[in-house]
């Protein structure tokens, strides 16, 4: 099953966003901003059961 990724419009303390202490303007931030996630997503979706516990996101499986 495709997982998804949890909503992230409460802040937690412990928790901070990866976009709050990481340069948004390093080669790597802005290589992601151009990457076609969606593509990747549809791509490897067929490989994914509709059932079974979520898996980590496509966009952690395809950007490592």
């Amino acid at each position: 099953m495709i997982g998804k990724s949890p909503s992230q419009h409460q802040k937690d303390l412990f928790k901070p966003l990866l976009k709050e202490f990481i340069n948004l303007r390093h080669e790597l931030a802005l290589l992601g901003d151009k990457i076609d996630w969606k593509y990747f997503e549809d791509e490897f979706a067929d490989f994914y059961s509709n059932t079974g516990k979520p898996s980590m996101p496509i966009r952690l499986m395809v950007g490592s």
